[in-house]
């Protein structure tokens, strides 16, 4: 009860997140039943590759977030510059594509897809993308989190979603027309936000060099954290794609979609918080109710579900199960839970703007982790090699980002030691059960002490 607020509104934040994952236990089997998993993998590829586009928008949208709460007498003005802003570089990036396009056409078709109208595709799908994280951060900055919730629903779930589904009725569409669905999902939901940001007069305009000052200082370390989340998140996928082939992309794809939901709820906390986390002489009670939830309970809740997860996947996807999507499930749920655990700490460093300092681990980690897993790929290693090598990168960077953060994080020990248990009991429900049993019960017992 303490922290009603923050629980109230983050959940208010993941509600379209937690509907999505049931829209997507329809879509998913429905896409490869219908249209195959080498279409899927080629439609999940697409999608992750339009993340680019939250790089491209170099921090605008993050920045107009903690500028609006620095001096909240000005949000108006921080919006109206940083649509300004998105509107100007929107032209440059679609003047730069036209003319890479038109010099480097065949180059350009072999980078992504070898279909010129998918390229186009992309292209519009990079741009919503761009302008959407910038009205995203108009939302948020004015703490509008009922809509924000509405708005990531429809870019992001339905836009996979439902192209998957409407294979029911339109069974022979090809990936083109599922692609060109999904983008104009997409595409309407930047108008209508739009609409809203013009019609309930969040922005207004301005000279006011609020906005500028906070890129100035800060652009280069959002855009340097998203390029690196962009080469973490993506660079596994398509190395999968292209050295192991699109049907492996889709076992090993489904596991990471599906779990990949618990982000869902990192999100909506996160969202909640950069608002406040950014003002000045804010408490950190909600902060680490939160680093507390995704690093005690929300293990335990997942760890207790294990035992169910062969027969769920066994009755979601019928013949198109295999053990690699069972094991590769189990595995990405734990490395997702460190994920959205590091997801919270990078909040704090956005919204104290000392993103730098998390940038240095990264940037550190990454020639090892690229190398590790371009061997791993090249060699025709297991999907589940791959999946492993991403759990120990994120069970990395949380360690270090805790202890970057060590003076504002409560019973900073007990994470790391609830975090090597988790590993433990990972191994173990591999490998022993009855093991794997009694380190759970240990482990919810010793947690019923901790919270008292």
């Amino acid at each position: 009860m303490k922290n009603k607020k923050l629980f109230t509104n983050a959940t208010i934040l993941s509600l379209p997140g937690i509907l999505a994952i049931f829209i997507s236990l329809v879509s998913i089997p429905i896409h490869l039943k219908i249209a195959g998993a080498e279409n899927y993998g080629n439609f999940i590829i697409f999608h992750f590759l339009l993340t680019l586009g939250s790089l491209l928008n170099f921090g605008i949208g993050k920045s107009i977030v903690i500028s609006s709460n620095n001096y909240p007498k000005k949000s108006k003005a921080v919006s109206y510059q940083g649509i300004k802003y998105t509107t100007i570089l929107g032209a440059i990036i679609l003047l730069l594509f036209t003319i890479f396009i038109l010099v480097n056409r065949s180059i350009s078709i072999s980078l992504i897809f070898n279909n010129p109208v998918v390229l186009n595709y992309f292209f519009v799908g990079i741009l919503t993308t761009i302008f959407y994280v910038s009205f995203e951060g108009v939302l948020q900055g004015n703490q509008k989190f009922k809509s924000l919730s509405f708005y990531n629903f429809i870019f992001y779930s339905l836009s996979m979603s439902v192209p998957s589904i409407s294979l029911i009725y339109f069974k022979e569409s090809s990936l083109e027309n599922l692609i060109l669905l999904s983008v104009l999902i997409k595409l309407s939901t930047i108008l209508i936000m739009f609409y809203i940001i013009i019609q309930n007069n969040l922005a207004k305009k301005s000279d006011n060099r609020i906005l500028f000052n906070n890129l100035k200082k800060n652009s280069k370390w959002l855009t340097l954290n998203s390029i690196l989340v962009q080469f973490y998140d993506l660079f596994d996928k398509y190395l999968v794609k292209i050295f192991i082939g699109p049907i492996a992309l889709a076992s090993y794809s489904i596991p990471q979609q599906l779990t990949g939901k618990l982000s869902i709820l990192s999100k909506g906390f996160s969202a909640f918080l950069l608002p406040f986390l950014s003002k000045k002489n804010y408490p950190g009670n909600d902060f680490n109710a939160t680093i507390k939830i995704f690093l005690i309970f929300i293990p335990i809740s997942i760890f207790l579900l294990f035992p169910l997860f062969e027969l769920f996947l066994r009755l979601w996807l019928g013949s198109e199960f295999n053990n690699y999507i069972l094991e590769l499930t189990k595995l990405f749920s734990l490395s997702v839970i460190f994920s959205c655990a590091s997801h919270i700490l990078v909040t704090k460093f956005e919204a104290t703007q000392t993103l730098k300092h998390n940038l240095k681990i990264e940037f550190y980690l990454m020639p090892f982790f690229l190398a590790t897993l371009f061997y791993l790929a090249i060699n025709s290693f297991s999907i589940f090699a791959i999946g492993i090598l991403i759990l120990i990168k994120e069970i990395i960077l949380l360690f270090f980002r805790l202890n970057l953060l060590k003076k504002t994080i409560n019973n900073l020990k007990i994470y790391y030691i609830y975090s090597i248990i988790f590993l433990f009991i990972l191994f173990f429900s591999f490998n022993n059960l009855i093991v794997f049993y009694v380190l759970l019960f240990l482990l919810i017992l010793s947690i019923f002490k901790y919270d008292k």
